[in-house]
């Protein structure tokens, strides 16, 4: 059993992922630096939304410093949708802003020419490990991450849109696995218990 965290910013859809984690292992909401736990092993920042708005919570509410602690101690630490992005050292969604800078890159606008945008509902993903079925998964974004280091980017969207991110002991998903029905759920807990 893994204590799990989920930042909560107030402008995400905490229900769905907080419902999914309970499923896997022990979860708590943290609604402030305050109500952090140190004994999380697992620190999931999920998030719907505009860039700016997330940055500005996170500063507010104490969690940069939680989240790069966190991350120097090594535990395991999951960014979803916004999330994901908020990872990166800026965006195209908010150019005055600068982002966590924890993964270097930056988020750019998904190409209308290519995608209808929003990117919403069930994309496939083909994934680089072998282990991870390649399959449907949900999505509701207009932009994606583009990371400088291109090996971060274990799965992708017809080799266009990077959907799941990994370096070290941060992993991305672009994509919500918490409403991407058991598969999704099956990848959130394989990657809590890796």
């Amino acid at each position: 059993m893994k204590k799990i965290g989920i930042l909560n910013l107030g402008i995400n859809n905490i229900k769905s992922i907080t419902n999914a984690c309970k499923l896997i292992s022990q979860t708590y909401l943290i609604n402030s630096y305050k109500d952090y736990d140190k004994l999380t092993e697992i620190l999931v920042l999920p998030g719907n939304g505009n860039f700016a708005t997330g940055m500005k919570i996170i500063e507010e509410l104490g969690f940069r410093d939680l989240i790069s602690e966190f991350i120097n101690s090594k535990k395991k630490f999951i960014g979803i949708c916004l999330g994901l992005q908020l990872l990166m050292e800026k965006s195209d969604e908010a150019k005055n802003v600068k982002g966590l800078s924890l993964i270097k890159g930056t988020v750019k606008k998904i190409d209308s020419k290519k995608f209808k945008v929003p990117l919403l509902g069930w994309y496939d993903v083909k994934f680089k490990n072998e282990n991870i079925n390649s399959r449907g998964f949900f999505f509701n974004n207009g932009f994606m991450v583009d990371p400088v280091e291109k090996e971060f980017i274990q799965g992708e969207i017809e080799n266009i849109i990077p959907a799941y991110v990994v370096k070290d002991n941060i992993c991305g998903f672009q994509f919500h696995p918490e409403k991407s029905s058991f598969h999704g759920l099956d990848l959130l807990k394989n990657v809590i218990f890796k």
